[in-house]
């Protein structure tokens, strides 16, 4: 049993995919993580997840110090509902919410050298959201965009086609259209298999906006908006 109101703990949130993370930290160590395949039926499974890693470390939410949480681009609803938890959580406990950036947390999730990284989301359409990152100084290059696939390899071919500079393509975008970045894109260019699922731990390690007022990364509205402009 961890000994109360000794250290303060960080709490990390991420439901911007299919993946409903939670993680709680001390820190420098991830005490406990829980990243459950909800099938985005998150509002059902989160604050469950929450508290069962909160007993399990014999902790309160007056123990957490700061809350981490996903804030898009993804899921219109899955922002939504983590963000609403984030929220219901530090209001009462007075607790600050530190808002990450998503394709930020997914270019934190793994390390390969290459000199550059592609991060995407899946946004359908035949689009992805896009974050470009230099891995030599793990600075953002451009601010996040979507963009379809086609511009993408059209871009990347222009700029970067037969040229002795590596990329490494991350996140279920990358592995979405594998097959066509394999057949079209002209770049040296490894696609990950491996942890390209959004996770609660690498929120951890990743640097967002400490805020009062909600910072919500949507990019696109939401189905029900899109269809009533229309």
């Amino acid at each position: 049993m961890i000994e109360r109101n000794k250290k303060k703990y960080i709490l990390a949130i991420e439901t911007t995919g299919k993946i409903c993370g939670v993680a709680i930290s001390n820190s420098t160590t991830v005490l406990f993580e829980s990243n459950l395949d909800s099938g985005l039926n998150h509002s059902v499974t989160l604050f469950d997840n929450i508290s069962s890693g909160v007993k399990k470390l014999g902790i309160s939410f007056s123990d957490i110090s700061l809350i981490k949480v996903s804030s898009g681009p993804g899921s219109f609803t899955g922002i939504r509902i983590g963000i609403s938890t984030a929220l219901g959580i530090s209001a009462p406990n007075n607790i600050p919410v530190e808002y990450i950036d998503t394709l930020d947390s997914l270019f934190h999730n793994v390390n390969i050298d290459t000199d550059y990284t592609l991060a995407m989301i899946d946004a359908r359409a035949s689009r992805v959201y896009l974050g470009f990152y230099d891995n030599m100084t793990n600075k953002k290059l451009v601010n996040d965009l979507i963009i379809s696939i086609n511009d993408l390899i059209m871009l990347l071919n222009k700029y970067f086609g037969n040229k002795d500079i590596s990329f490494l393509l991350i996140g279920d975008g990358a592995l979405k259209y594998k097959d066509v970045f394999n057949a079209e894109l002209k770049i040296s260019f490894v696609i990950n298999r491996m942890n390209n699922e959004l996770s609660a731990k690498s929120l951890m390690k990743t640097n967002g906006i400490i805020s009062k007022e909600p910072i919500i990364n949507y990019m696109l509205a939401s189905k029900a908006e899109r269809e009533h402009n229309d």
